[in-house]
């Protein structure tokens, strides 16, 4: 049995629902009223388009935002299908002129898509300690970058043919010291 201050809360939050219910009903009646009108030919107030306007801003910003915002640990454990990302509006975004993966820096990998700046950190990373990439193929050594990105990266990226550690025993250096000659 539910306390007096527990009776007094339900019902508070009950009439909030219920006076909520009846505000959106309400809007919601007008602005069909509105559309209706418009349909059959009288011109929509300045009202009706401002406020279709400012609904149409708020769902971006909302969007925007949850897709920032890190997965709480409600929706972490959901049974939700994972969404996968939209590989087309990633191309859309993609640099015109292929980067060079061997003589790029960071920032200029971080333009490409799916990298961000940690794994252009990565990938800068793993070309410093063994040499520069030879392939598509060869970057999927760095993690973070599967088959899928790889894909998507392929037709992005270019490979310069510096120094590579199969190539040779040491890279090459001006300050190399010559055997003399005898």
């Amino acid at each position: 049995m539910p306390t007096p201050a527990e009776r007094q809360a339900l019902l508070f939050l009950a009439a909030v629902a219920l006076i909520g219910g009846g505000a959106r009903a309400v809007g919601t009646r007008a602005l069909g009223r509105e559309l209706t009108r418009a349909e059959q030919g009288d011109p929509p107030s300045a009202d009706l388009a401002a406020r279709a306007l400012d609904a149409q801003l708020a769902a971006v910003d909302s969007a925007r935002s949850r897709g920032k915002a890190k997965p709480s640990a409600a929706r972490a454990g959901s049974s939700r299908p994972r969404q996968r990302p939209n590989l087309a509006a990633e191309r859309v975004a993609a640099p015109v002129l292929p980067v060079d993966v061997n003589l790029a820096s960071a920032a200029e990998l971080e333009r490409l898509p799916r990298v961000g700046p940690a794994l252009a950190a990565r990938l800068v990373a793993w070309r410093d300690a063994h040499g520069p990439f030879e392939s598509v193929e060869s970057l999927r050594h760095v993690r973070g970058i599967g088959p899928a990105t790889a894909r998507l990266l392929a037709p992005l990226v270019t490979f310069s043919g510096r120094y590579s550690p199969s190539q040779s025993e040491a890279p090459p250096s001006s300050n190399r010291r010559t055997a003399p000659a005898s």
